[in-house]
């Protein structure tokens, strides 16, 4: 049943209710209210004779007087005075009223005992009056208001139903445009806009819609955006691995498909020069270990070998070490809790991913002589909002991720290159955040808070220094 349906039968039921209470109360004061009148209809009478009966005294003709009162008397409403012994004016005091009021309701009025006065003037004795309350008038009148009572009353209750009809289908107007918005959302189109109208409770409804298709709008266009990104990213990733291999790895195959060309040629000339043949041996050897060591670099850029095998704190020791011997000039510091190497696999690779792309950059970019990598379990009330991800606990661990370097810091109006934009989408992929600014000694500074799973049992403490 709608809204509408439900308001409008709760609104007769109400009417109903309060009509019929009006009428039952009349109906049950029926009984007292006629007996009142009639007690009062009945002194009125008697009052009124009596003055009539003196009047007559004095009179020279009191009969003939009398004769003419009794004749107007004889149109008076609630009550009928007439003489003794006029048969047809007690016939028509006895004769009830018809059509006037139910039998039901002329059983409530019993009428109250007639009066009689005995009429003396100028010593004269000119009969009995007798004064009798017509209980069935009064019947008719309260019969009459609970006609008019119903009939007014239902009139009323009428114009108030379509009153209120009218008022409820404007009020719940703007529900229906809310409930086209929401098809319109379930649809996939999020630039719907929903008048702000309506009582204040609608209005605020339509006025939360509006911000939710706002923000699922600002959504898509940023899911699009980055799955463009993502895409970009990886063909970027693919032309890198594919230009690497191309240059890298092509001109040592080269070189050792020349050697072996070459020393297969020798053998089939039958030469016998064995320092010769040991030299392109050794070439090919040597051309044999710089494509196994480009081939570990690139495989590494791929996926961290050995970080499921040893953990993620060796890796991260391993990851400083080779790094530190392609740059001895810097000075690499590591602080690691103990507790990271017990969290999941996705949050050990993307820890991982941060350490790795925070030095790259501060090695090829910052010009720093000292990088501090710090990677330590934070208390997690006090990480941000983002990162309380739905079905995570509140007390969720997460892990802390700080490089700072003593470099040249960053440069003004820099934009994101695509490695940084990678590993930030990453982080806030796992509900996590990042930030890039300035550190204390005038390098870059990059903070990332992430959430983690741990073990059963692990606790945060250790830390190891190289």
């Amino acid at each position: 049943m709608s809204i509408r349906f439900r308001l409008n039968a709760l609104f007769i039921a109400l009417l109903l209710l309060a009509l019929m209470s009006s009428v039952i109360v009349m109906v049950v004061s029926a009984g007292p209210r006629i007996r009142a009148e009639n007690d009062s209809i009945k002194r009125l009478g008697v009052e009124f004779v009596e003055t009539a009966i003196a009047s007559l005294q004095g009179t020279p003709d009191p009969g003939e007087r009398l004769k003419v009162l009794l004749e107007h008397l004889g149109n008076l409403r609630h009550v009928n005075i007439y003489r003794e012994g006029d048969l047809d004016a007690a016939k028509a005091a006895a004769k009830p009223v018809e059509g006037e009021a139910p039998a039901w309701l002329n059983a409530l009025a019993e009428p109250s005992p007639a009066v009689e006065m005995p009429v003396r003037v100028n010593g004269q004795d000119f009969g009995t009056l007798i004064i009798a309350p017509r209980a069935d008038h009064e019947a008719a009148e309260i019969w009459e208001s609970i006609e008019t009572t119903v009939v007014v009353g239902g009139l009323l209750a009428i114009a108030t139903v379509l009153a209120m009809s009218l008022l409820v289908g404007h009020l719940l107007k703007p529900i229906k445009t809310v409930g086209e918005a929401l098809l319109q959302l379930d649809s996939g189109r999020y630039d719907v806009a929903v008048p702000e109208e309506g009582p204040p409770e609608i209005a605020d409804i339509c006025r939360k819609l509006n911000r939710l298709a706002a923000t699922l709008d600002g959504t898509i266009s940023e899911n699009r955006r980055l799955a463009q990104r993502i895409v970009f990213i990886q063909d970027e990733e693919r032309k890198e691995l594919a230009r690497e291999l191309h240059d890298e790895l092509g001109p040592y195959m080269f070189a050792v498909r020349a050697a072996v060309t070459a020393l297969k040629g020798e053998l089939q000339r039958g030469g016998n020069d064995r320092a010769k043949l040991l030299a392109s041996c050794d070439t090919i050897v040597e051309r044999m270990e710089m494509i196994q060591s480009k081939n570990r670099r690139v495989l590494h850029k791929l996926r961290p070998i050995g970080l499921d095998e040893f953990g993620l704190k060796a890796k991260l020791k391993s990851l400083v070490a080779l790094l530190q011997e392609d740059h001895l000039e810097m000075t690499i510091n590591l602080d690691v809790d103990d507790a990271v190497s017990h969290c999941d696999e996705t949050s050990n690779l993307t820890i991982y991913r941060v350490v790795q792309e925070g030095l790259t950059n501060a090695l090829k970019h910052g010009q720093a002589t000292v990088i501090d990598v710090g990677v330590e379990i934070a208390n997690a009330p006090g990480a941000p909002a983002a990162m309380q991800t739905p079905g995570q606990p509140a007390g969720q661990p997460v892990v802390r991720v700080t490089i700072c370097d003593d470099g040249r810091g960053l440069p003004d109006g820099m934009k994101p290159g695509y490695g940084i934009a990678g590993m930030s989408e990453r982080v806030r992929a796992t509900g996590g955040d990042i930030k890039i600014g300035t550190a204390s000694s005038g390098g870059v500074a990059l903070e990332a808070r992430i959430p983690v799973a741990l073990e059963r049992g692990t606790a945060a403490g250790g830390r190891m220094a190289v």
